[in-house]
């Protein structure tokens, strides 16, 4: 079932007994979580009728023996279990016995008082599984990914139609250059523009440029991008006025330094057919710089990476061992960067 369906569904009503919500995108997943405590529970009995349970730390069966437990006053009890590992490949921590017996004994003969919900930050599960098969069979079993491009930009506009505002498809996509994809940021960014804007106004480009809040790591990825770009005057107008705005250069060696090792590893694993969320697993770093650093590793040389990269760590050691200032080697740094990419 795709995310925004089950929304949909709840918001009609239509209420299952048993979710799994899975991926890696836990903002969504929380905000579902949200959605349907909202639904099924009357305010007032919220605090008798909605527990969370860490299958970090307890065990799968005191979570299913809650589901099992009526009611207090109201129509619905709503029972969270996190971090069910053991519905994937991964291995759980904690070293908890977890008797997955009781949860299939559980899908056989669900109540319906209750709202069972598993979560798992994982981006698969373990489909051979019988329990992983039967949640299928009997509930509803959600991914929810990281939101890119289109879908991103539509989640975007319609956070700005709840608050009563307008937003272009431009503006959207901006933001999302501007911000990245984490919906929690992305969320506050909106209540900001949506506040200044006021009730009916739109938010142009113009006004995202202006309230956006930037990252001095999204900073970093702009002043690559002007870099691959062979645009080095533009590079080092974004340098300049991370100076102004108190960064250290050393600070912004490390990070090109850092950004840099990232499209070298993501150009290395593109090339060896990996996937962007296989790349993210396996260098553990979230989907969306993976996103970025594909999109530069194009426009880069794999020598090129490795001559910067080496050239930035032997600055690095220069400046902490008191052989050159720090602003005159990132001045040097840029002097040099045309030649170190073209050569």
């Amino acid at each position: 079932m795709e995310y925004r369906s089950i929304f949909k569904e709840i918001q009609q009503g239509i209420i299952k007994p048993i979710y799994l919500l899975y991926g890696t995108e836990a903002f969504l997943i929380e905000e579902c979580i949200n959605f349907i405590k909202t639904k099924a529970i009357d305010e007032q009995f919220l605090d008798f009728n909605f527990s969370v349970f860490d299958l970090n730390e307890i065990p799968i069966q005191q979570a299913v023996m809650d589901a099992e437990t009526l009611p207090f006053m109201g129509d619905k009890r709503v029972v969270v279990a996190k971090n069910a590992h053991f519905l994937t490949g991964a291995k759980a921590s904690g070293g908890v016995d977890h008797s997955v017996d009781s949860l299939q004994a559980y899908l056989d003969n669900p109540t319906d008082t209750s709202i069972l919900i598993l979560t798992v930050f994982q981006d698969k599960l373990d489909e051979r599984k019988k329990v992983v098969k039967g949640l299928k069979s009997v509930g509803a079993v959600v991914p929810f990914m990281p939101l890119k491009d289109q879908e991103l930009w539509g989640w975007i506009k319609r956070q700005a139609q709840k608050r009563g505002v307008q937003m272009d498809d431009h503006s959207a996509q901006t933001l999302d250059r501007i911000v990245g994809n984490d919906l929690r940021r992305l969320q506050q960014e909106m209540d900001k523009m949506a506040s200044y804007v006021g009730q009916g106004g739109l938010i142009t480009e113009e006004v995202v440029y202006s309230l956006g809040s930037r990252t001095l790591e999204q900073d970093i990825f702009g002043l690559i991008d002007k870099a691959s770009r062979l645009d080095i005057d533009q590079a080092m107008r974004i340098y300049y006025d991370l100076l102004k705005n108190k960064e250290e250069p050393l600070t912004i060696l490390s990070l090109l330094a850092r950004q840099f090792r990232l499209i070298l590893q993501v150009k290395i694993l593109s090339a060896r057919g990996y996937s962007g969320q296989q790349m993210a697993s396996i260098l553990g770093v979230h989907p969306y710089p993976i996103k970025l650093a594909a999109e530069k590793a194009q426009r880069f040389k794999e020598k090129a990476l490795r001559r910067i990269i080496a050239y930035l760590a032997e600055e690095d050691y220069r400046i902490k061992t008191g052989q050159i200032d720090k602003s005159l080697s990132m001045e040097l740094f840029f002097m040099r960067l045309r030649d170190m990419l073209e050569s």
